[in-house]
């Protein structure tokens, strides 16, 4: 049976004993209510019964001062009699569903229609002077003034409407002792329910629920889960689930022991790789060092040497114009070692110039990843002031307008920042185009959410050569030169750049269009807490 059919069951039982306890309590609520209606039904009754009495003996009284004062207008008056009839009228519909009252309600009527009449005689007769004779009338012990049968039918009604507010307040009593008698077996009925659902629930359902409670407890604690419940409710199921569970977890908890001596090895081997590769770079600078220190000698005795050359060339020339050759020998002679050796010995300098570019470019890329930064706060301003004075002369003689915005201040090293932006602002310089006027703007960019947080974005924009499309992928290599005639250098200037700029931990990317101009955006830290490379 599933759980849910039981927990019907458990529940159905004790609810449909409720709902009888229930229905009782509401049928004797009503009863009670009932009961207290007609009560009070009975009080309103003998109230409006009351207020019956009163017109009747103030018309009387009236009477009787009109025949005293001689003044009949007072007497019998239409408004008195019609709120009379108002309240007999009231009163019979009060109790129209009791015949008893009705027969008495018509005989009240009667008397009070005869009694009128004779006020209405009364009123006439005083008027027409006949005072005596309605003295005389009223002297009359049975005379039609006589108020007795309105009072006799009157009090008849009242003690019959007594007794049936006695009836009604004794119901009203045996109501609410049987209503207190209902609260009582409810609350019995209510508790002897609820035990009975709580000794079937314990007995089934609790002892299981423990079971699997204790079985969840020890899967999440990884010990051995105890024997599994019996029943093929929710429960059984449930318990069949964690047992399944604690099965897999103990698979997983094996193959999870395998991955884990697995990547302890695989650990171990990057790191003998970390060290083969930390040891291989040492070497590597080591070689670059060794390498650039061995070529400098030769290439100082080549600098040298052909220092030398020069010289003797000279010093021969000079010799050959004192000899007594022939001139046209002289002529060959001169020709062979001024045109021929000395551009020789121009095209070794030029080369020895060059090979010592590319050895100090070396040791500078070399040296780049070990140089330790220190971290700070750096006004850009007087960093660019700097750049540009020291480019004056350039600056000047090619007739370049630099701009410098507003610009928000940089967290890092402040020498490789003035070299970021030297080497950026010496390219824009070099590479201009000598046909129209340089124009080179520094600025800061506000709205790059592609680049990430904690990152400020500044570009150098100029207008000059540009770069072409196929080139822009090799930009950030080493030795690797576009409009190699237009300025010196080995082509390292941007790989230095790139990176400083990712020991920063920020990035460098560049924007070009052949003819028209370049711009490199470079994103550095714009607050603390960007660790440095």
């Amino acid at each position: 049976m599933k759980l849910f059919t039981k927990g019907l069951l458990i529940v159905a039982i004790p609810s449909l004993f409720e709902l009888l306890l229930l229905g009782a309590l509401i049928k004797t609520q009503a009863e009670s209510a009932d009961a207290e209606r007609w009560a009070m039904h009975s009080k309103t009754v003998i109230i409006q019964a009351s207020e019956v009495r009163e017109p009747m003996l103030l018309e009387s009284a009236r009477i009787r001062n009109s025949i005293i004062v001689n003044e009949p207008a007072a007497i019998s008056q239409p408004a008195m009699w019609d709120d009379m009839n108002a309240k007999l009228q009231n009163l019979q519909m009060l109790v129209k569903d009791n015949p008893e009252q009705l027969v008495n309600i018509k005989a009240i009527q009667g008397t009070v229609a005869r009694y009128r009449a004779w006020a209405d005689e009364a009123k006439r007769m005083l008027t027409n002077g006949q005072r005596e004779q309605l003295v005389m009338q009223l002297k009359d012990t049975e005379g039609p003034h006589r108020l007795n049968d309105f009072r006799s039918n009157l009090a008849k009604f009242m003690e019959t409407e007594q007794r049936l507010a006695v009836e009604r307040a004794e119901d009203v009593e045996d109501a609410k002792d049987w209503l207190n008698s209902v609260l009582i077996a409810s609350v019995l009925g209510s508790i002897l329910a609820a035990g009975i659902a709580v000794y079937i629930f314990s007995r089934n359902i609790g002892g299981r629920l423990t079971v699997l409670s204790a079985n969840a407890q020890r899967l999440a604690e990884g010990e051995p889960l105890a024997a599994r419940v019996g029943g093929s409710d929710e429960i059984s199921l449930l318990d069949d689930v964690l047992h399944r569970s604690s099965e897999r977890i103990m698979d997983a908890n094996l193959a999870a022991a395998s991955y884990r001596e697995e990547l302890e090895s695989r650990a171990r081997e990057l790191a003998e790789l970390n060290n083969h590769l930390r040891q291989q770079t040492q070497d590597n600078e080591m070689f670059i060092y060794s390498v650039s220190h061995d070529l400098r000698s030769p290439l100082v005795n080549l600098q040298g040497f052909s220092k030398e050359i020069t010289h003797a060339t000279r010093e021969l020339t000079a010799e050959i114009e004192r000899t007594d050759l022939p001139p046209a020998d002289k002529k060959k002679v001169s020709e062979l070692v001024n045109e021929d050796i000395g551009t020789s010995l121009k095209f070794i300098q030029s080369a020895v110039t060059r090979a010592a570019g590319i050895i100090d470019a070396m040791l500078r890329l070399s040296r780049v990843g070990r140089v330790e930064y220190q971290q700070q706060r750096n006004d850009l301003t007087p960093i660019l002031q700097r750049v540009v004075d020291a480019m004056s002369g350039t600056i000047r003689e090619k007739g370049v307008t630099i701009n410098i915005g507003a610009l928000p201040e940089v967290h890092g090293d402040p020498t490789a920042i003035e070299q970021i932006f030297g080497n950026l602002v010496g390219n824009a310089v070099n590479y201009l185009d000598p046909k129209r006027p340089g124009q080179i703007e520094v600025g800061y960019e506000t709205d790059r959410p592609d680049v990430g947080d904690g990152l400020n974005v500044y570009y150098v924009r100029d207008n000059g050569l540009g770069i072409p499309a196929t080139h822009m992928p090799k930009m950030f290599s080493a030795f690797q030169r576009l409009h190699g005639s237009v300025a010196q250098g080995e082509g390292v200037g941007l790989a230095l750049v790139k990176r400083m700029v990712e020991r920063h931990g920020g990035k460098i990317w560049v924007e070009s269009t052949e003819g028209v101009g370049t711009t490199f955006f470079v994103a550095l830290p714009a607050r603390e807490g960007v660790a440095l490379a």
